[in-house]
C-alpha cells in the first residue's frame, strides 16, 4: 500500500472516531436547539456543524469503505495470487474484533451496572431509549456480533451494531467468493460457498442495516481491483467529496428527508462512491505531496481509534447519570451555557484517555493473540499447522513505505 494512502486512511479513521464522539457528546450535554432563532458565536454554529449526526454518520460509512477496502481487497488479493488464505485471515479476522468487543462488552456491563447503582435518582438508565437493553440475552447476543442484527444492542453500548456488521461481512465475504479459490479442493469451495449462502440469508431475514450496509463494505472490496483513478487529482477528489458530504448535511434533513425518505440511501451511496473516489487518487497519486499527512501522530491516534469507538458510549452515559444525579437533570437540557461546553469537552478528553488506556491492553496486544491463537490451532490439527505466509518485499521508495506495510498488514 502506498505510503501516502496508508496516512490518509490512517488519518481518517481517527478523524472519524473523533467526530462520532462530537455527536454524541453534543447531545447530551450541549443543547443548542436554539441556533436557528438566536444569534451565537462563530465558534458555536462551527460546533453545530461539526456535531450533527450527518457527520457522525458519514464517517460509519467511512469506516464501513475503509474496511472493505483493506479487509475485503485482501481477499480479492488472495483469489488473484491463488494463495492459501482462509487460516490466516480468519485468525487475523477473529482476534481483531473479539479482542475488543469482548472486553467492551463487559465495561458496558460494569459502567451501566454502577451507574445505574450510583445515579439511580438521574433516571438515566431508565430512558425508554434503554428499556429492555440490560438482559442476559442482550449480553450473550453481543458476544455473538449480533448486536443490531436480530437483537438490541445490550446495555448503552448502541454504537456497537456497526462492528457486528463488520464482523458478518469478514466472515461471509470470503465465503462467498471461495468457489474462485482455484487452489482449493472442489468439495471445501462448494461446501464454503454453502455455509457463506446459508449465513447471509440467515443474517439479512432480520429487518437491519446489514444488507445496504454490505454494499458499502463489498464495494470498498471491489475498488481495489480498479487499474486505476477515477479522478487523478487527490485535491479535486477530496474537495468533490468534502463538497457533497456538506450538501448532504445541510440540506438531506427534517421536511425533505420526511418527504423522500428514499434521498437518505441516496445520499449514503452517493457520499461512499465519492470516498472511494478519493481512496484510489491517494493510492494512485504521487508519493510526495500532503505534508499534513506524514505526522506520526496519525498512526498513533489511529490504533486506538477502533477501542475510542467501541466504549465512548457508556462512558458519556455513566457522565451523564452523574450529572443528572447530583446537578439535575435539567441542567444538561438546558440551552447550552459556557458550563455545558466545558463538561462536554471534559467528557470527551476522559473518553479519549479511557480509550487509549482501554487500547493498551486490547488492541495493542492483537500481535500477541493471533500469536497464540495460531499456535492453540496448531495444537488441535498439527497436521495441518503451516507457518504464516512469508511477507512480500516492499520497494523502498519512501523511507517508510516498508514499515507501514508490514503493521498494515499485521493489522
Amino acid at each position: 500500500m502506498p505510503f501516502i494512502l496508508s496516512q490518509f486512511i490512517e488519518a481518517s479513521r481517527w478523524l472519524g472516531a473523533l467526530v462520532v464522539l462530537a455527536v454524541h457528546t453534543s447531545n447530551l450535554f450541549i443543547n443548542i436547539a436554539d441556533i436557528m432563532s438566536a444569534p451565537h458565536a462563530p465558534l458555536v454554529y462551527v460546533w453545530w456543524f461539526y456535531s450533527a449526526f450527518e457527520l457522525g454518520h458519514q464517517a460509519v460509512l467511512a469506516f464501513f469503505v475503509m474496511s472493505g477496502y483493506l479487509v475485503g481487497g485482501a481477499v480479492l488479493a488472495h483469489l488473484r495470487k491463488n494463495q492459501d488464505f482462509l487460516r490466516e485471515y480468519f485468525i487475523h479476522r477473529v482476534s481483531r474484533i473479539y479482542l475488543v468487543v469482548g472486553p467492551a462488552v463487559v465495561l458496558t456491563l460494569v459502567l451501566d451496572s454502577l451507574g445505574g447503582w450510583l445515579f439511580a435518582s438521574s433516571g438515566v438508565y431508565d430512558w425508554p431509549l434503554f428499556k429492555g437493553h440490560f438482559s442476559a440475552l442482550l449480553f450473550l447476543a453481543s458476544f455473538l456480533n449480533l448486536q443490531g442484527i436480530g437483537f438490541d444492542y445490550f446495555g448503552t453500548n448502541g454504537p456497537l451494531w456497526s462492528l457486528a456488521c463488520e464482523f458478518w461481512y469478514y466472515i461471509t465475504f470470503p465465503l462467498l467468493l471461495l468457489p474462485f479459490a482455484r487452489n482449493y479442493p472442489l468439495a471445501l469451495r462448494l461446501s464454503g460457498f454453502a455455509l457463506g449462502a446459508a449465513l447471509f440469508l440467515a443474517i439479512s431475514t432480520p429487518p437491519s442495516w446489514f444488507k445496504f450496509g454490505y454494499i458499502l463494505w463489498a464495494g470498498g472490496a471491489f475498488a481495489t481491483l480498479l487499474p486505476g483513478p477515477i479522478i487523478r487529482s487527490r485535491w479535486g477528489a477530496l474537495l468533490l467529496y468534502a463538497a457533497v458530504v456538506v450538501i448532504i448535511r445541510l440540506v438531506v434533513r427534517g421536511h425533505l428527508l420526511e418527504a423522500h425518505p428514499w434521498m437518505a440511501d441516496a445520499a449514503d451511496l452517493l457520499a461512499s462512491a465519492l470516498f472511494i473516489v478519493v481512496l484510489l487518487a491517494f493510492r494512485y497519486g504521487p508519493s510526495e505531496g500532503f505534508s499534513l499527512l506524514r505526522f506520526k501522530f496519525h498512526k498513533t491516534l489511529a490504533d486506538f481509534s477502533f477501542s475510542l469507538y467501541s466504549i465512548h458510549m457508556p462512558i458519556l452515559i455513566f457522565v451523564r447519570a452523574a450529572v443528572g444525579g447530583t446537578m439535575g437533570n435539567e441542567w444538561a437540557t438546558q440551552l447550552a451555557t459556557p458550563g455545558n461546553y466545558a463538561v462536554g469537552f471534559s467528557v470527551m478528553g476522559i473518553a479519549i484517555v479511557c480509550g487509549y488506556f482501554f487500547s493498551r491492553v486490547t488492541e495493542a496486544k492483537t500481535g500477541a493473540a493471533r500469536r497464540k491463537l495460531r499456535a492453540l490451532l496448531d495444537r488441535w490439527s498439527p497436521e495441518r499447522a503451516a507457518p504464516a505466509p512469508a511477507q512480500e518485499p516492499v520497494p523502498a521508495q519512501h523511507p517508510a513505505a516498508a514499515q507501514r506495510t508490514r503493521e498494515r498488514i499485521e493489522a
